[in-house]
């Protein structure tokens, strides 16, 4: 028997629960794809933690040594062999060279040299040498090694030359057969080189000189066969030197102050120019010396001439020295030149100032909307002030009402005084900005002393920098007042 019931034969599609989920992990896929996005499309705000610092400005220059300096020449032809060692002080009639015409000396010089020995002085002298340069070896300078062996090479050959002439002049009867000796025609220091500029003066610069290109220097000492009159020798025959050097503007400037500084005013009025000397150190061997100084002129471009009283034995060998200028260093809180940027101020006479018990700021006058006139304090902050000038932010507002502490034509009236003076004229103020509270805060620097990459700034001033603030490294990325974090 069939069943009476009817079945429901209405086919009812299946509806998916709403997956809040999905929405939720859609919504936060596109979030992240708009902050990937800001990301690499936005400037990128970097922080600077101010620190305590010093600048070394580079004072290094290339002089060029002038010297009292007399060339000799061979007086007949032969074999030159050398008595007195390069950069020793001879005294008048002490040996120099010597002069061997038949070549008999040099034969009987190198049967002989099998035979020679140094003595304990010789050695002393070798020893003297090599600790000379390990007080100055530095990993930095390899090139000074080259220097060392040139150098010791030379003073040995110096040492078994003289000892072979001494002894081959004691043990040959006819040894003034074999050679002619020829001695110092003053006292002196021997070099054995020239390079054309023995007669340079500081009287007659010539911007030539400092075109080391061009720079040729002929070696005396050879094995080669000499003729009569050419050069063999040249004595440096005065303790003072001179060094010369062209000057850039800044350098220029710090040394004309100096020498300006040193001008005293007699009892007669008459103006007397003192001395001036200045701080150097020698880059060959980092030697501190004291020598005064002058600026000279020749077709609009300025020379520093260096005068010296010693120490010309020191660099007899040497026609250009690499030297530093030794400046006082300034000291202070150091900051990047990017973080630097400016701002607008307005400039008030600093009379107007008020004093009250808590801070100063001024007094303003007021109109009402009836006409009435009054005066009123205004608590302006005053970010710099200087003996005539007192600077304060244009932008600032009081918190209460949202209006300008100060505008362009308001009026400031004198404490005790009936004089007025009108607020608008406006002056760019150096400084950085401040990030310590999450958005960026104008502050006043005041710089000591800047290169091209870093400024020194003064440290404690109103309104400005301490040690370990953060600031913008890249003030021209950010606006005041803009929230970074």
């Amino acid at each position: 028997m069939a069943d009476g019931r009817k079945r429901n034969t209405k086919i009812v599609r299946y509806r998916r629960p709403f997956n809040i989920g999905v929405v939720f992990f859609g919504f936060i896929a596109v979030y992240l794809i708009v902050c990937v996005y800001l990301y690499l499309t936005s400037e990128h705000i970097s922080g600077y933690e101010v620190i305590k610092g010093n600048l070394a400005a580079d004072y290094h220059y290339t002089g060029v040594a002038l010297r009292t300096e007399q060339v000799y020449t061979a007086q007949k032809a032969g074999y030159i062999n050398y008595y007195a060692a390069e950069g020793e002080k001879v005294s008048v009639l002490s040996t120099v060279y010597t002069v061997d015409e038949s070549g008999r000396m040099s034969e009987l010089l190198e049967e002989t040299a099998g035979d020679m020995s140094l003595g304990e002085e010789d050695y002393s002298k070798i020893r003297s040498v090599i600790s000379s340069y390990q007080g100055n070896y530095s990993d930095m300078d390899f090139e000074s090694v080259y220097s060392f062996q040139t150098t010791i090479d030379s003073a040995i050959l110096d040492l078994v030359n003289q000892n072979m002439i001494d002894q081959l002049d004691s043990a040959s009867e006819g040894g003034s057969e074999l050679f002619t000796r020829y001695n110092a025609a003053t006292a002196g220091v021997v070099e054995y080189y020239i390079d054309g500029m023995e007669e340079a003066t500081a009287a007659s610069i010539d911007p030539a000189w400092f075109e080391e290109e061009g720079y040729e220097r002929q070696e005396l000492r050879s094995a080669d066969l000499v003729s009569e009159g050419e050069p063999v020798y040249k004595l440096v025959t005065e303790e003072d030197w001179q060094l010369v050097f062209p000057l850039d503007e800044e350098t220029e400037a710090f040394l004309l102050d100096e020498i300006e500084a040193n001008k005293t005013v007699s009892k007669d009025g008459t103006v007397v120019q003192n001395t001036t000397y200045i701080e150097i150190r020698f880059g060959l061997d980092d030697e501190i010396v004291w020598p005064s100084v002058t600026v000279q002129y020749v077709d609009g471009q300025a020379y520093g001439v260096l005068s010296f009283v010693n120490s010309m034995i020191r660099y007899a060998g040497e026609r250009y020295l690499d030297f530093e200028i030794l400046r006082d260093e300034e000291t202070g809180l150091k900051i990047p030149q990017s973080a630097v940027t400016e701002k607008d101020f307005f400039v008030i006479d600093a009379s107007y100032v008020t004093q009250t018990e808590n801070r100063s700021g001024f007094m303003k006058k007021t109109v009402s909307e009836d006409g009435t006139e009054a005066v009123e304090f205004v608590d302006a902050t005053i970010y710099y002030q200087d003996e005539q000038y007192a600077y304060v932010n244009p932008e600032e507002e009081d918190f209460s009402t949202s209006e300008k502490l100060l505008e362009s034509g308001d009026l400031l009236v004198k404490k005790d005084s009936a004089e007025y003076y009108q607020v608008g004229q406006t002056e760019k103020l150096k400084g950085v900005y401040n990030i310590n509270k999450g958005y960026t805060i104008f502050r006043i620097i005041q710089i000591l002393y800047e290169n091209e990459e870093y400024c020194i700034v003064e440290e404690g001033t109103s309104y400005g920098l301490s040690v370990y603030d953060h600031i913008v490294l890249n003030a021209d990325t950010v606006a005041e007042d803009q929230v970074i974090y």
